[in-house]
């Protein structure tokens, strides 16, 4: 909130616009896990371990941004933040997994035509997230939330081209960026639809779901090495799959004013530098 986080191989840096007008700025040294485990950078494993990775810090993140910008008066924390996760995702799988399951079966025999029902299983989550995600967009604070995800795009963006980490150098930077988590959901539910055709006995409504829930890591996996292809490569087909992943990410960027931008530079800059002090947590 009012903030962007930056996550660097053996650190995480987060800046916040304060309500003072201030930029606070801290560095939490925590190596990534892959970092930690070399095992954790085999294909398909660092798909699930980046992705558990991310959540864990983007809640700690997300916490800690809420507190200092005053949204919350007391910061997540502990078994409190853990059990935050956990119930989102409860709350995301039933709404994206198994309403989507559930929904589909009342068109098409799951049995007779698994491809044509995992088509519509795929339409159904789609349309689910863009029409969740056109609503929210709609709310003041949800339209800030997204202009600070383009600033952090644009100063990722700067920071891989070597440019100097200046507003007119990120400002000049394309709002939508290949590696984006807007772009791996995208990925996650294309990949589905390959993925879940496979599932046996999908006529039994309860292995179905459960089926489908088991199979994520497995679709998480391949969604990762998908989005991680597809932004080193410009071939006929990265380049279609960009194409999608930018679509999507009209519905979660906005493009930023130059005091956001200011924030996702102090974060960058902060998250990449070695020797960075922590005694220097304020920016004006």
């Amino acid at each position: 909130m009012e903030g962007v986080m930056m996550k660097a191989p053996d650190a995480w840096a987060l800046a916040v616009r304060l309500p003072s007008g201030e930029i606070h700025v801290e560095r939490h040294d925590e190596p990534s896990l892959y970092v930690k485990y070399p095992w954790a950078k085999l294909p398909l494993i660092r798909g699930v371990v980046a992705l558990i990775d991310a959540l864990q810090v983007s809640y700690q993140a997300l916490s800690r941004s809420a507190s200092l910008a005053g949204e919350e008066e007391e910061e997540l924390s502990g078994w409190a933040l853990y059990l935050t996760m956990v119930i989102s995702s409860l709350i995301g799988v039933g709404l994206f997994i198994v309403l989507p399951a559930a929904a589909s079966r009342f068109f098409v025999d799951a049995a007779n035509q698994p491809l044509l029902f995992n088509i519509l299983d795929g339409l159904i989550k789609a349309g689910l997230l863009v029409g969740y995600l056109a609503f929210i967009g709609r709310f003041p604070d949800i339209k800030r939330y997204f202009m600070y995800h383009g600033s952090e795009h644009k100063a990722i963006a700067a920071y891989e081209k070597g440019l100097e980490l200046t507003v007119e150098n990120v400002r000049a930077q394309p709002k939508f960026h290949p590696r984006c988590g807007t772009t791996f959901i995208a990925f996650v539910i294309v990949t589905s639809i390959v993925v879940y055709t496979f599932l046996p006995r999908p006529d039994v409504i309860w292995w179905l779901l459960l089926g489908r829930v088991a199979l994520l890591p497995v679709v998480a996996a391949l969604a990762f090495e998908l989005l991680r292809f597809s932004s080193m490569h410009n071939d006929p087909i990265s380049q279609l799959l960009r194409w999608l992943g930018f679509k999507f990410q009209m519905l979660t960027v906005r493009e930023p004013d130059d005091s956001m931008i200011e924030v996702a530079i102090a974060s960058t800059k902060a998250a990449v530098a070695a020797g960075w002090n922590p005694e220097e947590s304020m920016v004006a």
